[in-house]
């Protein structure tokens, strides 16, 4: 048989089945060909590669013993010409390989007890907490408890790379430098078989109790990263290729795990219209921000935003018009807070803003002017029911309560925000009331 050698171009325009990948992942093998950037069609042709081994229509061969670098090997279902990719050998830094996932095994022994827990680890629902408000959060206990049937490993903990991260507070990887290398090169897996012998490592690993680490990229269905695992071990060099493709394995289910917790929180704690978080979110969320204040003894605030004269822009525009006043206002609002706060349409016209602990009264009052000028200031047009378009001024009024100054309950916590609310909806409205327990001058106003 001829052996012919092609690019990455070559390989998705003449030989790969792109027309039998689902249609989003084909226009991103367009947009890559149509970018010719070289780094960007390679992604593509390895994210399709992966897709279609998934789907069947290719079949990957055993692999090839030899010298030189590691190879991977390819058969179309319908074809007899084999496609062979030369893979990037291990390379090694500071102690830590640095291998391909797709050099790993295909197979790797695993017991039935073992894909069991895959199995229950596939359905997000057999680990949704309702106390804590995500799904997500509970892929931590799960993903260490299969780490452990699975690897034997002291420990596997989730990192999210982004602010839905559901890791718990305060929780860091081993090694920060590292973690960010791992995600950026997300088609590798990271292992130190041994991190007395790695400088960057050894004195945190040595304080966790660690020996050996192995760090993979969790990606979503796009193969953009949504996070990493660390597998911690306590003797050096435990693992062998077959456990480091199983930590591959493991890896690849928690993203699908997570791509469909993230979907099933978006429909339990999502509005629909405005995209922030619900009331039953924040029921949660508040009773979550409390506790971990009174453990901390911090502080949080609420603040009860409301839509001034909201009706009128439904009495003059229509309905659809009073949807879009609720949408721009909840992105002005998600867009003045920090990531890790909480915006929630209550009902109505009315937002509830959780400003999470530690937070001081001076940068709760800062952050609350903030918001209510943000609102003021943006530019908000609207198509009435004439077909034509009106600029139209939103302001929002403001009542702000904190925990534990004010109230030391969620239910205490409301009704004081609510109260400072009411004054703050007196004319001339579109002003931020900060709560002031009696003997304190009333209500303080910014």
């Amino acid at each position: 048989m001829k052996q012919q050698h092609i690019g990455f171009r070559d390989l998705l325009e003449r030989l790969l089945p792109v027309d039998e990948l689902p249609s989003v992942d084909r226009l991103r093998v367009q947009r890559a060909l149509r970018s010719g950037i070289a780094v960007e069609v390679e992604r593509a042709a390895m994210r399709a590669i992966d897709l279609l081994e998934q789907q069947g229509a290719l079949k990957r061969l055993p692999a090839e013993l030899g010298p030189g670098r590691p190879t991977v090997r390819y058969q179309r279902r319908d074809q007899h010409d084999v496609i062979t990719l030369q893979l990037p050998g291990p390379s090694i830094r500071d102690g830590v390989t640095i291998v391909a996932k797709s050099a790993l095994p295909m197979q790797a022994p695993a017991r039935l007890d073992q894909v069991r827990r895959l199995v229950r680890l596939d359905d997000p629902l057999t680990f949704a907490d309702p106390r804590t408000g995500t799904t997500r959060a509970g892929l931590r206990e799960q993903l260490d408890q299969a780490g452990r049937e699975l690897l034997g490993s002291e420990a596997v903990r989730y990192f999210g790379s982004g602010e839905d991260d559901p890791a718990s507070p305060g929780a860091a990887p081993l090694d920060r430098s590292l973690a960010e290398d791992v995600l950026k090169h997300h088609g590798m897996l990271f292992y130190c078989p041994d991190t007395e012998r790695s400088g960057s490592l050894s004195q945190a690993a040595r304080a966790a109790g660690t020996r050996s680490l192995v760090m993979v990229a969790v990606t979503g269905s796009d193969g953009k990263p949504l996070g990493m695992l660390e597998v911690h071990h306590p003797e050096s060099d435990p693992y062998r290729p077959p456990d480091l493709a199983l930590v591959a394995l493991l890896a690849e289910f928690a993203g699908g795990v997570l791509e469909r917790a993230a979907r099933i929180e978006k429909l339990v704690f999502v509005d629909p219209l405005t995209t922030a978080y619900n009331r039953s979110y924040y029921d949660l969320q508040i009773r979550n921000e409390i506790a971990r204040a009174q453990r901390e003894q911090s502080s949080l605030a609420l603040l009860i935003c409301d839509i001034d004269d909201f009706k009128s822009f439904n009495t003059s525009f229509g309905y659809e018009a009073g949807n879009q006043v609720l949408v721009q206002v909840a992105a002005a609002l998600r867009a003045g807070v920090r990531p890790f706060d909480t915006v929630a349409r209550w009902g109505g016209e009315e937002f509830a803003v959780l400003l999470t602990p530690p937070v001081v009264e001076d940068d709760v009052i800062a952050i609350s002017e903030r918001l209510r000028a943000a609102v003021e200031q943006t530019a908000i047009r609207l198509e009435g029911l004439d077909g034509r378009a009106h600029r139209v001024n939103v302001t929002v009024s403001a009542g702000v309560a904190m925990f534990p100054d004010h109230a030391d309950n969620p239910q205490d916590l409301w009704r004081l925000a609510n109260q400072a609310l009411l004054q703050a909806k007196r004319p001339p409205k579109n002003q931020v009331v900060f709560y002031r327990p009696k003997g304190e001058r009333g209500f303080g106003t910014q």
